[in-house]
C-alpha cells in the first residue's frame, strides 16, 4: 500500500487534483464522506516510518496533501505530531506548499512544538499567505511562540476586511503577556 496509490484514490473519488484541490476546495466538510479514510491514513503513517529512515521530498509532497485533505479530522496533523521524528523538512515543505488546508494545520502545529526557524515559518505565513484563515491560525501559534511579536503584527489587523482575522488580533493584543 502507498500512499501515492491512496492519494490517487482519493483524487479520483474527488474528481480533482491536488492542484485543482486548492482552488476548487470550496466551503464544507465532504471530504470526510471519503470511504477510503482507513487506508488512506495507514499508507500516510507508513510515509512517515519511511521519512524518519531517509527524507524524500516527493514522499514527502504527498504527506503534504493527505494532510491538506484530511484537514477537518487532523489524524494525519496527529500523526506527523507524534510519529515524525525530525519535523523541521517536512513542516517547512508544507509551509511553503500551495495547500492552504496544509498550511493552517502546519501553523497550528508549530504553535505546540519547538521547531527550528518555526517562529521565521509562522511570520511568512502572517505577512506573505492570502488565505485569512492561514493568517489567523500563524497569528495565534505565534502568540504562542512569541507574544510580544504577535502584538506587534496584530495591530496592522485591527481594521482588516476580514471580521475573524479583526477579532483574532484584538484578542491577542488585549491578552496579558
Amino acid at each position: 500500500m502507498s500512499l501515492e496509490t491512496e492519494l490517487a484514490k482519493f483524487w479520483e473519488w474527488a474528481d480533482m487534483s491536488p492542484d485543482t484541490y486548492t482552488e476548487n476546495r470550496g466551503l464544507g466538510e465532504w471530504e470526510v464522506e471519503y470511504p477510503g479514510w482507513e487506508e488512506l491514513y495507514k499508507a500516510a503513517n507508513e510515509a512517515l516510518e519511511q521519512l524518519n529512515k531517509e527524507f524524500n521530498h516527493d514522499l514527502a509532497q504527498l504527506l503534504v496533501y493527505a494532510l491538506a485533505i484530511d484537514n477537518e479530522a487532523g489524524v494525519v496533523l496527529k500523526s506527523v505530531e507524534e510519529k515524525l521524528e525530525n519535523k523541521l523538512r517536512f513542516v517547512r515543505k508544507a509551509v511553503y506548499s500551495n495547500q492552504q488546508q496544509a498550511k493552517w494545520q502546519m501553523a497550528e502545529l508549530l504553535g505546540n512544538i519547538e521547531v527550528e526557524g518555526g517562529e521565521k515559518m509562522l511570520l511568512h505565513l502572517i505577512n506573505s499567505e492570502g488565505d485569512k484563515y492561514v493568517k489567523r491560525r500563524a497569528l495565534l501559534s505565534l502568540s504562542k511562540v512569541n507574544h510580544a511579536k504577535a502584538i506587534e503584527l496584530a495591530q496592522k489587523f485591527l481594521k482588516d476586511t476580514d471580521p475573524f482575522l479583526k477579532l483574532v488580533s484584538k484578542e491577542i493584543i488585549k491578552k496579558k503577556v
